[in-house]
């Protein structure tokens, strides 16, 4: 405990919350892509259930692949472009809603002067982001448009796993070529004709993205990201196999729940899934190795800080790589086992259904 401050005490609340934040965006990644720009203004952060978690004032910065809201006196937060939902504009009060995936409303309250300026940037950011991105896909996918691959780019961004059935909109064509991408070897190709048939076909997921993934398999200098999710409510289960990089491998979670359909919680855990990928760079460790195995590794502060890499820890079940590929079906039997939803909650589904 300190105290005793007296007439020093907002000075030096400042200044241990100002080297606090200043270590929370290292330890936890936050400052994601290229420095763009620095405003002040206050703010509020609301749950998806509207329920107001922060408020104040701070600095933002703008990243061109993340905001960071970094407030005086309370710990920051980081906006991944990634799942930026919606950006609404109010004119009449020089506001700034941001909408995100996740379920999270973030205010941006009395700009004044800077409204203007704020929001050209944040629009010019997502234009080069968008733009960016339909560039690096292009030498991807050699015989598609510019105008297809602008809408793959605006469900993608560079990092977002899209479903089957959106992409399926935009171009069948477009689709198998994803497809083709995403399971380039027989090995991936195998996992996913397995899975594929006991899964929900309105959960499965095709990633790419147009980084490269942190860690290159032997040999290998992959310029881009894939990888595919899949729900088998059936199952109690998620998949995500990463096809690319050094940590291939398809991973499988649980769905943790009290009461309610396993369907119903797919679409929030692959959610967790694809934002824990893109913010460790597709290093997967962290989700399933002991925290005394992690205690000097860059992760061990994102173990305690980051909820979505808390939850798929917990529900981490095993995984299944080139490395155990021939004792397949036993490895498989076992997740199954791990996964399954108790028999007194399973018949208590079926009572009320």
């Amino acid at each position: 405990m300190l105290s005793n401050f007296r007439n020093l005490f907002n000075d030096f609340l400042r200044d241990f919350v100002k080297a606090r934040n200043e270590f929370l965006m290292k330890a936890l990644f936050m400052a994601d892509g290229e420095f763009v720009a620095e405003y002040e203004a206050d703010f509020e952060i609301f749950s998806k259930y509207e329920k107001s978690l922060s408020r104040g004032h701070g600095k933002i910065h703008l990243y061109n692949r993340s905001i960071v809201i970094i407030p005086d006196i309370r710990d920051a937060f980081s906006i991944s472009l990634n799942f930026l939902k919606r950006v609404d504009i109010d004119e009449e009060f020089y506001e700034i809603h941001l909408a995100l995936d996740q379920g999270f409303v973030i205010h941006f309250k009395k700009l004044g002067s800077i409204f203007e300026e704020f929001n050209a940037k944040l629009q010019e950011i997502q234009r080069n982001m968008y733009q960016k991105t339909v560039d690096d896909f292009k030498n991807i996918f050699l015989e598609f448009d510019s105008a297809t691959l602008i809408k793959m780019a605006y469900e993608m961004k560079r990092g977002k796993a899209v479903s089957v059935k959106k992409l399926k909109k935009i171009d069948e064509k477009l689709l198998e070529e994803i497809k083709k991408t995403v399971l380039h070897d027989e090995l991936s190709q195998r996992h996913f004709n397995y899975l594929s048939k006991i899964a929900d076909p309105d959960s499965i997921h095709f990633g790419i993205s147009p980084d490269p993934p942190k860690h290159q398999s032997q040999g290998q200098e992959l310029t881009y990201s894939t990888w595919y999710f899949m729900g088998i409510p059936d199952k109690n289960l998620v998949v995500a196999e990463i096809t690319s990089g050094g940590y291939r491998g398809a991973y499988f979670f649980k769905i943790i729940m009290e009461h309610g359909d396993p369907t119903e919680k797919i679409e929030e855990k692959l959610l967790e899934i694809n934002q824990a990928l893109l913010k460790l760079k597709f290093v997967t460790t962290s989700f399933y190795k002991d925290k005394r195995e992690l205690r000097r590794s860059i992760y061990r502060f994102a173990l305690r800080k980051l909820p979505y890499l808390r939850l798929l820890r917990r529900s981490y079940v095993g995984r299944l790589t080139p490395f155990n590929e021939p004792d397949w079906d036993k490895r498989i039997e076992d997740i199954f086992k791990k996964a399954a939803i108790s028999t007194n909650f399973s018949n208590n589904r079926g009572r009320k259904r």
